[in-house]
C-alpha cells in the first residue's frame, strides 16, 4: 500500500504525469494507493475556502462593473455551496487515491500526542500553542494499516519536516514501527514512487491509435459525453447535410442538449507512456469526431462535433480505456466533414435515438419540470419507488432503463440545487 500525506496530494497536478502513474499503479493492481480521510478533507476544505475568497472577489468586481454599465444588466456569478466544492474535489482525487478511514482509537492517540508533544506534534508561537493532531492522525492511520496487514509493505509518502529529518523518521515515530522490519518505508517525494514502480517507455502514436480505435473505446467515449453535457450547458456543433436538409450550408449551431450517438477517432495529439506491472500504460490527448441528431420543429437535424479527451489506456487485455478529462466540444472544420461518422442505420437504433430525442424534449416541458420538482421533494433521497414503478410498467426494457436514468438524473440535479441554496 502506498499511503500519501496531505502535503503530497496537495502538490499533485491531477493532469500531470505523476498522477497518471498513480492511476496506472492502481489500474495494474501493483499496489493500492490510499490517503487518510482527514488528509483528503484537509485538501477539500482548502479548495472550498479558496473558492469562497475568489467568489467574493468576483462579486466585488461585478458590482464595480455594474456601476460602470448602467445601460445593461451584468449578472452575478453563481455561488456554489462549500459542500458542493468539497464534493467536487473529493471526486477528482478519487481517480488518484482511495480514502483510508482512521479509527476512533487513532484519533484519541493523535490528540494525546498533541497534548504531550510527541512527534509529529509540536508547539508554535514560542511554545504558546500546541499543534499536530491532524498530522498524528495521518501518521497513525498508516501505522494501523501496516499493523493490520502484516503480509503487505507500506510506503508512506510525506515531505513534512515534522515527520522526518534528512529522510529519516523522527525517533518517537520510529518506535511506532520498530517491530515491522522492512515492511514500512518512508518516501519523501513521489519521485521515489515513480522510480520504484514505473519505467518510462517510448510512446508512439501508432501504438496508441491501435488501442483507441476499437468498439470498446468508442463506447467509452460516447458514455463520457454525458459527463461533458453536465459540465458544459451549451456546446457548438456544425450542421451536417441529411435527408431533412439536403446539402445544407454547414453553419455553427449552439445546443443545450448534447447526446452524440456516433464517434470516430480523428487523431492522437500527444502521448506519453510508462511500464507498470509488466504492461505499458499510455496517457494521451485524443481528438474525436462525433455526430448527433435532434428534432427541431418536427424536422431532424444532424450536427458534427470535434471533441478532445485525455485518456488512460493499457496493453493489458483486461484494462478498459478511461476518460480522465476533456475539453469543451466544438464545431468541425471543412476538412473534418468526410470523416464524421454516420449515425447508426438500423431501424432499432433509429427508433431508440428518436425516442431519446422526444424524451429529452419531454423532460424540459414546464409540466414535467413541476412533476419532477414534486417527486424530488417527496422522495429525496430515495429513488427506488419511482424506479420500481417505471420498470414494472415497461417490463424492464431498455426504454424503462433510459427513462429511469433521465428522471433520476434530473431529480438529483434538483436535490443538488436545493443543497446549494442551503
Amino acid at each position: 500500500m502506498i499511503i500519501l500525506d496531505a502535503n503530497i496530494i496537495r502538490g499533485v497536478s491531477l493532469r500531470g504525469p505523476v498522477a497518471d502513474i498513480l492511476r496506472a499503479i492502481r489500474a495494474a493492481e501493483v499496489e493500492r494507493v490510499g490517503t487518510p480521510w482527514i488528509a483528503v478533507e484537509e485538501i477539500a476544505a482548502q479548495e472550498a475556502l479558496s473558492y469562497a475568497k475568489k467568489h467574493e472577489a468576483a462579486m466585488e468586481a461585478v458590482e464595480a462593473l455594474r456601476k460602470a454599465t448602467p445601460w445593461d444588466h451584468v449578472p452575478h456569478p453563481r455561488r456554489w455551496s462549500a459542500e458542493h466544492v468539497r464534493r467536487h474535489w473529493r471526486e477528482k482525487y478519487s481517480s488518484v487515491t482511495e480514502v483510508l478511514e482512521t479509527s476512533h482509537g487513532a484519533y484519541q492517540k493523535a490528540l494525546y500526542r498533541e497534548t504531550n508533544q510527541i512527534a509529529p506534534c509540536k508547539t508554535v508561537n514560542s511554545g504558546k500553542h500546541k499543534t499536530g493532531s491532524r498530522d498524528a492522525a495521518i501518521w497513525l492511520t498508516a501505522v494501523e494499516y501496516a499493523e493490520a496487514h502484516k503480509d503487505e509493505t507500506v510506503y508512506f509518502v510525506s515531505k513534512d519536516s515534522d515527520m522526518s529529518e534528512d529522510g529519516q523518521l523522527l525517533p518517537e515515530m520510529q518506535k511506532d514501527i520498530a517491530d515491522m522490519g522492512h515492511r514500512f518505508h518512508l518516501f519523501t517525494s513521489l519521485d521515489d514512487v515513480v522510480t520504484k514502480f514505473a519505467t518510462k517507455v517510448e510512446a508512439r502514436t501508432e501504438d496508441v491509435r491501435e488501442l483507441l480505435d476499437t468498439e470498446e473505446s468508442h463506447a467509452m467515449v460516447l458514455a463520457a459525453t454525458r459527463n461533458a453535457s453536465r459540465r458544459y450547458r451549451v456546446v457548438s456543433g456544425t450542421l451536417m447535410p441529411s435527408a431533412a436538409n439536403g446539402d445544407a450550408r454547414r453553419t455553427r449551431r449552439e445546443s443545450g442538449n448534447w447526446s452524440p450517438t456516433a464517434v470516430a477517432l480523428d487523431k492522437v495529439l500527444e502521448v506519453s507512456g510508462h511500464q507498470v506491472g509488466g504492461h505499458h500504460y499510455f496517457t494521451a490527448w485524443v481528438r474525436w469526431l462525433l455526430r448527433d441528431d435532434r428534432m427541431v420543429s418536427g424536422e431532424v437535424h444532424e450536427r458534427g462535433y470535434a471533441w478532445e479527451t485525455r485518456v488512460l489506456l493499457s496493453t493489458a487485455v483486461d484494462q478498459a480505456m478511461t476518460v480522465l478529462d476533456f475539453r469543451r466540444p466544438g464545431p468541425i472544420s471543412e476538412e473534418d466533414v468526410p470523416n464524421v461518422p454516420e449515425l447508426p442505420e438500423t431501424t432499432e437504433e433509429r427508433l431508440t435515438r428518436m425516442g431519446r430525442m422526444h424524451l429529452a424534449s419531454l423532460m424540459v416541458t414546464p409540466a414535467m419540470q413541476v412533476t419532477l420538482a414534486d417527486l424530488a421533494k417527496q422522495l429525496a433521497p430515495e429513488m427506488s419507488p419511482v424506479e420500481d414503478t417505471i420498470s414494472n410498467a415497461l417490463g424492464g426494457t431498455a426504454a424503462a432503463r433510459e427513462l429511469n436514468d433521465r428522471i433520476a438524473e434530473r431529480i438529483r440535479e434538483l436535490w443538488n440545487q436545493a443543497d446549494d441554496k442551503q
